[in-house]
């Protein structure tokens, strides 16, 4: 990925963030890591699964996960490997 990518993904997080904040008011944040890692780790996975048609030995490679890993974080996020 080059600069330029990352740059617009960095935008997009914290142009998200920025809204999330104003939606929130005077109340506190709560756990914010966890509400962005799986914003953005869950929609990831099923592109990831998409992409390779199912195959997890495929859509672990291109998320630089192992198979184990992937397998727990799709039970985590209740994803089925049958997309």
């Amino acid at each position: 990925m080059n600069e330029e990518n990352t740059q617009r993904l960095d935008q997009a997080l914290i142009n998200s963030l920025n809204i999330y904040f104003e939606q929130l008011g005077d109340q506190k944040p709560h756990a914010l890591h966890e509400m962005v890692l799986e914003a953005i780790e869950k929609p990831l996975i099923r592109y990831a699964l998409e992409k390779t048609h199912g195959n997890l030995s495929k859509t672990a490679e291109m998320l630089g996960l192992s198979r184990n890993t992937l397998r727990k974080k799709m039970n985590q996020y209740r994803i089925q490997s049958e997309i």
